[in-house]
């Protein structure tokens, strides 16, 4: 009879090798190969592979004509390849289970939101954000928080890692931070291995950045990730094709992220259950498209607010005095028109006199507005969710935007800059813990979030993250200096540095070795500051031996977060009387940016060289558009 420790042992032996089901159009890195023949047979492939002990997958590659061998199940892109695993590792054993009185969480992310509310503490009054109000009434808002970079990918990959862009080397919309950081405990993952069941819905991790939305080692497999179709819906009125503002008729269980949201609706109700009857506590994570473009809506938000006439301009068409032009962005979401109602016009320049029409600028703004009122709605729908299942007590909810957006300030259209309203992003989060309706006006910033909501819930602080724990903030009415300053950086790609305005991708397609500048810009109580360097694409940092690009310095003394106007719009660098503050500003730059991430440049280098030795990546036009937001 075996013993009770030969049973243990026998159970937590690994599967014997067996030749799966392969996968077609699937590569794995030939790179990593332990072993390569010259043979097209997938049969004979596999069983090379059982017969090789080091061997755990292998690819045949029928564009090469080879079978390669792996040491391990690799990340798998699209080509003319199969693949398949055939020695599964060993089990992985059970998380430990979650803390005693641990609570649940909802993380809520939004795409292009900046902080258009009406709540206190962010005071914009023509807003119509209920939900979002009621949100802010129970918890704390932070109304000086700033992401990482100003674009979708790399800012998720950052605050869901909880690593800064210089260390996830994620800057466009190629790199993720699995390829330098494969081990790194991402938010969600964090709590999935301490005992949270976690599921994720909609646009959390950008798509494809990680592959598969970091599934399954991100989330519990008792639900797959789910995002609806259709995300990014055309223009179906007649005569509107292509606008960017498209207020209609469909019905509302038709739009993607209603749809998403009501997943995670389901989800709360089934797991809310089972966590209250004894089992895991959740974690949910709902990512809304919308006010992301097109703004493609149900006409009830776009009714919500006055005529288009009524709506008003930005009060600065034009952009800041003195901005060195690398600073502007010449595109949005790399477009070079934008269209709105039937007509064409041109992304604007820096210059007032190329503004869009002041009735398109109306009405883009107003259906940003109504994008946000939607929104709103559908976090209003979690929230009762919440009440009505009597979880509201036992869960933090914490709402994010991934980045800012501009309306037309600065003749700008989109995010894509180093400028405030491109970088500043609402945090509110509710602990039930602590009184609401505080709101905290410290320097904070998006990277803070993983291990501000992982104290909050119970859970020791994760190791290796870059974010400050803010939970000391929450609830609380005095004031706290966390950070003398926060940080953001933005990447340019032009040909010619002279010519910035020919850079109409902003880098999403180029690869990070080939950046042609780098925006480092640092946030202050007083000022922001932003210096523009010529890129070193050996060290994958902005190089501080060499003189800036431009420079810029703009006064944030007396802004109070309320006017999206008032600020930013003369460049003070180039004043003699803020020379002391240059040069304080520039040497807080390079300590913050100057030779850190060395350890992750080199795994990028790596990373970079398996992915030119792969197929091609085949894309579907799905996941194409999702990819590379190609909504047009």
């Amino acid at each position: 009879m075996l013993s009770a420790v030969a049973v243990l042992t026998l159970a937590a032996a690994p599967p014997a090798p067996k030749c799966a089901t392969p996968s077609t159009n699937s590569c794995m890195p030939h790179s990593s190969a332990i072993e390569t023949i010259n043979s097209t047979d997938v049969d004979a492939c596999c069983a090379s592979c059982i017969a090789n002990s080091g061997c755990a997958a292998y690819t045949v590659s029928f564009s090469q004509k080879k079978c390669f061998l792996h040491p391990s199940v690799g990340e798998t892109t699209k080509g003319s390849c199969t693949s398949a695993e055939v020695r599964p590792p060993a089990p992985t054993p059970p998380p430990k289970p979650a803390p005693k009185d641990a609570k649940n969480v909802l993380l809520l992310v939004v795409d292009d939101l900046r902080p258009d509310f009406s709540a206190l503490g962010f005071n914009q009054s023509f807003m119509i954000t209920p939900n979002i109000n009621r949100l802010a009434k129970s918890g704390t808002s932070f109304t000086r928080a700033y992401c990482q970079q100003a674009i979708c990918g790399p800012t998720r990959n950052s605050f869901l890692s909880g690593r800064r862009p210089q260390r996830t080397k994620s800057w466009n919309f190629i790199d993720h931070f699995r390829e330098v950081g494969p081990d790194w405990v991402a938010f969600p993952e964090y709590f999935k291995n301490n005992g949270y069941l976690t599921l994720g819905t909609g646009k959390t991790y950008h798509p494809g950045l990680p592959p598969k939305y970091d599934e399954p080692t991100s989330w519990s497999q008792d639900e797959s990730y789910y995002m609806s179709p259709n995300a990014y819906p055309g223009c179906k009125v007649d005569g509107w094709g292509g606008s960017l503002a498209c207020p209609n008729d469909d019905k509302l269980e038709t739009f993607s992220d209603w749809l998403d949201m009501n997943r995670t609706k389901t989800q709360i109700i089934k797991y809310g259950a089972a966590s209250k009857a004894g089992g895991k506590p959740f974690f949910l994570a709902f990512g809304a498209h919308r006010p992301h473009l097109p703004w493609n809506i149900p006409r009830k938000y776009w009714d919500m607010y006055p005529s288009t006439e009524e709506i008003a301009l930005p009060k600065h068409e034009v952009g800041p005095t003195d901005m060195p032009p690398i600073a502007f962005t010449y595109e949005c979401d790399g477009k070079t028109s934008l269209k709105c109602f039937g007509e064409s016009h041109k992304i604007p320049y820096p210059a007032a006199n190329t503004s869009l029409p002041h009735n398109t600028t109306r009405s883009f703004r107003k259906a940003y507005y109504a994008a946000v009122t939607f929104t709103d709605s559908l976090i209003g729908e979690l929230l009762d969710t919440l009440d009505s299942e009597g979880l509201a007590d036992d869960t933090v909810v914490a709402l994010i935007g991934d980045h800012g957006w501009q309306l037309g300030e600065h003749n700008i259209w989109g995010k894509h800059t180093n400028f405030e309203l491109g970088t500043r992003v609402p945090i509110i989060v509710h602990s039930p813990a602590y009184p609401g309706g505080v709101i905290s006006n410290e320097l904070v910033e998006s990277v803070d979030l993983y291990p501000t909501v992982a104290a909050l819930a119970g859970l020791p602080p994760p190791a290796d993250v870059d974010g400050t724990d803010l939970s000391p903030l929450i609830g609380a009415k005095g004031s706290w200096a966390t950070k003398a300053a926060v940080y953001s950086e933005y990447p340019r790609c032009p040909k010619d540095i002279s010519t910035p305005w020919d850079d109409t991708t902003s880098c999403v397609h180029t690869q990070r070795t080939k950046f042609t500048s780098m925006g480092y810009s640092v946030r202050t109580s007083d000022f922001r500051y932003t210096v523009w360097l010529y890129w070193d694409g050996a060290k994958l940092q902005g190089d501080f031996t060499r003189d800036p690009i431009g420079v810029e310095l703009y006064d944030h003394a007396a802004d109070v977060e309320s006017d999206f106007d008032a600020f930013e719009n003369k460049n003070l660098a180039g004043d003699p009387a803020q020379k002391e503050n240059l040069a304080k500003l520039y040497a807080m730059a390079k300590a913050h940016w100057d030779g850190k991430g060395a350890e992750e440049a080199q795994r990028a280098a790596v990373a970079d060289l398996e992915r030119s030795k792969r197929e091609a990546e085949v894309l579907t036009r799905e996941e194409r558009m999702l990819r590379f937001e190609e909504w047009e």
